[in-house]
């Protein structure tokens, strides 16, 4: 494994990447688990041997961890989500009928991006580096010809089409404890599309240098980063 002694080869980082939900400042989040999709199957039995066919593909909920800031304050943030899909507290017999639609809870919610970025950061962060930093010549950019690997790279992309807020859960509080109060969010959505390269980002460009893998026994045509390889068999 060689190739690991060049300087270009970069892995993807879990600490480098930013989550993009409306109304929720991206700093106060504290970690995402990425999609996940499992593909369900059917079982066929024959004397003493089984046979097993791919079904359905389900994709399973997100969850994000949140700090309970103040300004602004979250809890009141999710609550408003939570109304503006369209639940209204049973006070009366005006709103007692009032209930949550699809369309209110995924408007409520807006779009949510988990984006996986280089070392570069964000675009809006200044791409140079000061002769202090380690750079003899003066101010250099962040470029590879100059010793850095990225300017403001998205590595990874995901977009989770119509997601909206399944559970919220607050941290219980403790006399004996010095944590922070957090909020765990469960998003559920209809499924998520990864490295869609027509959908802007607040972070970055994203990566599209190298095309996809992989090459296997059914042939694939490669197609750039946000691509769907065509089968060729």
């Amino acid at each position: 494994m060689a190739f690991w002694n060049n300087s270009y080869v970069e892995p993807k980082r879990k600490f480098r990447w930013i989550l993009t939900v409306n109304g929720i400042p991206y700093y106060t989040i504290k970690k995402v688990n990425r999609p996940s999709y499992e593909v369900a199957e059917a079982e066929h039995k024959f004397i003493n041997h089984t046979f097993y066919f791919p079904g359905r593909v389900t994709y399973n909920t997100v969850s994000f961890t949140i700090v309970d800031v103040v300004a602004p304050d979250a809890a009141e943030t999710l609550k408003q989500m939570l109304y503006a899909g369209g639940y209204a507290l049973p006070k009366d017999e005006r709103v007692s009928t009032q209930t949550i639609t699809k369309f209110g809870g995924v408007s409520a919610l807006g779009d949510v991006k988990i984006e996986m970025i280089g070392g570069g950061g964000v675009t809006t962060q200044n791409n140079v580096r000061p002769q202090g930093f380690g750079t003899a010549g003066g101010l250099q950019s962040n470029a590879p010809n100059v010793g850095f690997n990225d300017a403001g790279s998205v590595l990874e992309s995901w977009f989770l089409h119509n997601a909206w807020v399944k559970k919220i859960e607050f941290s219980e509080l403790d006399y004996d404890g010095d944590d922070l109060s957090e909020i765990t969010i469960e998003l559920r959505y209809d499924y998520a599309e990864l490295n869609r390269a027509d959908i802007s980002s607040g972070v970055g460009a994203l990566e599209q240098s190298a095309p996809r893998e992989p090459n296997n026994d059914v042939n694939y045509a490669k197609q750039g980063i946000g691509g769907i390889p065509e089968r060729n068999d």
